[in-house]
């Protein structure tokens, strides 16, 4: 049996590979481990917010040089040149929260995507270039979620 090809205009990155997609409370998670990771949160009293905060890593531009590529115009396809709006590269993580005065992001990634490593990097890059202390953690199975969990109760503890 063949299988028909994704054709919509729509980027298909939203999904997670091998993912088990699960509602909890009215919310909708992607995986069995972002529910796991927001049931340790919550036990543990910790504040955050669950992929209600955007970065946009890359802003929207128009790209003005000649450019011949492939692409559709209204109902046909067309070779030529061409002046694109380029959309914004964004990065939505799972968990941004704070304790005790320190900001951190979780990003639970059991099996990441081919683009994930390239958004990531860029992520760093922009909390660098605005000088942004946020406390990274990408714990990849329940037992690192654990340790996640308890390494954030622990900040600001001496």
């Amino acid at each position: 049996m063949k299988r028909k090809k994704n054709t919509s205009t729509k980027y298909t990155n939203k999904k997670v590979r091998n993912a088990t997609v699960l509602k909890y409370y009215g919310i909708t998670f992607k995986s069995k481990l972002e529910l796991y990771c927001y049931k340790k949160l919550k036990e543990a009293n910790i504040n955050f917010q669950y992929e209600k905060v955007k970065y946009e890593l890359i802003p929207s531009f128009t790209f003005e040089n000649e450019c011949y590529e492939l692409y559709k115009k209204k109902t046909e396809r067309f070779f030529g040149p061409q002046k694109k709006l380029i959309r914004s590269i964004t990065y939505t993580p799972d968990f941004v929260g704070e304790h005790n005065g320190v900001r951190f992001v979780v990003e639970t990634k059991g099996n990441p995507n081919e683009t994930f490593p390239l958004r990531w990097k860029l992520f760093k890059r922009y909390l660098f270039e605005r000088q942004m202390e946020n406390i990274l953690y990408l714990p990849r199975n329940q037992k690192q979620v654990d340790e996640t969990v308890e390494l954030i109760k622990s900040i600001g503890k001496k």
